[in-house]
């Protein structure tokens, strides 16, 4: 009777949206019930508390716990098929499809008729179903990652989230994802992904997927996360978050995870590389901050040339680099850096303040404006900051300036645009011409990123600065066609 009145009282909790205080009384319900008196009247009121229990566990999303209240049920009455069931709509959330197949080919070929009405095989018909289409997209899925393109993950990504439609919190579901997000150099999306799916995986975790002696704490949902997590900070550029995972997981008492489907490098790896760029990125500061320019220059030209992995790291080494070339007079290298720059991370407000600067010192006052337009949109649409508002601002005192310039048509400074001085003779103008026109020939402007063929593929950038290399080839004909006629 105790039994059954916790059992009432929980029901009218659940029915109100109380999960919390529902579960509690279905466990004052069973705990009310002893073990010696588990019998006759006693047993379906405790089975009615487990499996309601269960149910409000689901809806919790603690999948696991639902299915161990399921088996205790069915250890009672091992004809109660309802637990049965429930125990089989878990397993195939959790993505355990063998498992919830096994429950469903219970229930639809059980030999008795107690507790089986039509509900229950419809349901259990139902869920085989689902089970079924969740291996057959599961298995698609993994056999079109290992081709490894871009085309067979974004073909992946489509099988896999038709899965999760039904087995929304399967890991391995969610592991194949990230691995297909990163081949399609999704980092951000994939990032979300696994902060976005923890908190679910924690509430649902194996004992023997906890590690090591974390308490507990830290498991395998954890690991390839992590893992994933890395690869995603490293190509981001955002290498102190990246390092901070290698941490965590160089103190793990086992190996790290090796992902299935993504080639990739050790922890060791990403860490041994990371350190090494940002070695090459403080030398070339300092060597910039010292006046030698040149050196600068080859400390960054050696950054770019190792981190084509990491766009948004390139990109600040490249408008570095845009800095050390303007100290040395070459402008037109300076505004293909940072062109470069800006096709690599299309926000990179220091890339559009910079070439804006360097559009307007050699007097293309047209080009200055509608970078200083871009960057003024692009500040716009970010967060709203009193800093961000100082940018704006003097963006805007920049713009009107050079607006008010480009009405004048003030005729471009050509020597800038070669490098050259008034006073160079007509043969080192010819040098600096030949110098300038067979770096920034079109079909050259890939050797401003030091290709690497086993990188990603680069054609959108390419395509992003084609027009820029071609405008600053015709500039530099245009300026050695004036400047050798006078």
């Amino acid at each position: 009777q105790v039994c059954d009145q916790w059992r009432i009282r929980g029901n009218l909790s659940y029915n109100a949206g109380k999960l919390s205080e529902a579960e509690e009384h279905y466990s004052m319900g069973i705990n009310a019930v002893s073990c010696d008196s588990i019998r006759g009247c006693v047993m379906k009121p405790l089975l009615l508390c487990y499996s309601n229990r269960a149910a409000t566990r689901m809806s919790l999303k603690r999948m696991m716990e639902a299915i161990e209240d399921c088996e205790k049920a069915s250890e009672l009455e091992p004809t109660f098929l309802k637990a049965t069931l429930r125990a089989g709509n878990c397993y195939l959330v959790l993505g355990d499809v063998e498992s919830a197949v096994q429950c469903y080919t219970k229930c639809l070929g059980s030999e008795t008729d107690v507790h089986l009405d039509r509900r229950l095989i419809i349901e259990a018909a139902d869920g085989l179903q689902k089970a079924k289409k969740v291996a057959e997209s599961s298995d698609q899925a993994a056999k079109l990652l290992n081709e490894g393109t871009k085309n067979s993950a974004l073909n992946a990504v489509i099988c896999i989230e038709k899965a999760l439609s039904t087995s929304c919190f399967s890991e391995c579901l969610l592991e194949m994802k990230g691995e297909a997000l990163c081949i399609l150099w999704r980092f951000d999306e994939m990032i979300r992904l696994c902060e976005q799916t923890l908190h679910v995986a924690k509430l649902n975790v194996k004992v023997d997927d906890r590690l090591g002696d974390h308490g507990g704490k830290c498991t395998r949902a954890d690991l390839w996360r992590w893992n994933l997590q890395i690869k995603a900070y490293y190509h981001l550029g955002r290498f102190d978050m990246a390092l901070d995972l290698i941490k965590k997981l160089e103190s793990m008492p086992i190996k790290p995870l090796k992902l299935k489907n993504v080639t990739q490098r050790s922890s060791v790896e990403i860490a041994s590389v990371i350190q090494e760029l940002l070695r090459l990125k403080s030398s070339g500061n300092e060597s910039f901050k010292s006046g030698r320019y040149n050196e600068a220059i080859e400390y960054y030209t050696a950054a770019v040339s190792k981190s084509y992995e990491s766009r948004r790291f390139m990109a600040i080494c490249l408008c570095n680099r845009a800095a050390a070339y303007q100290s040395l007079n070459q402008f037109a290298d300076a505004i293909l850096d940072c062109s470069l720059a800006i096709a690599l991370d299309e926000k990179y407000h220091k890339a559009l303040s910079r070439r804006a600067m360097l559009h307007e010192m050699i007097r293309d006052y047209e080009q200055s404006a509608s970078d200083l337009q871009i960057l003024i949109s692009l500040l716009q649409t970010e967060s709203d900051s009193s800093d961000k508002r100082e940018l704006i601002s003097t963006a805007r005192s920049r713009l009107s300036f050079v607006e008010k310039m480009a009405k004048n048509e003030t005729p471009l400074d050509f020597h800038r645009i070669l490098g050259v001085k008034a006073s160079d003779s007509e043969a080192e103008i010819k040098k600096a011409y030949r110098k300038a026109a067979l770096k920034h020939h079109p079909d050259k402007a890939r050797q401003g990123l030091a290709w690497n063929d086993e990188g990603e593929d680069w054609n959108g950038v390419w395509e992003r600065i084609q027009s820029e290399a071609e405008r600053l080839f015709k500039m530099i004909g245009e300026a050695y066609s004036v400047l050798s006629d006078t």
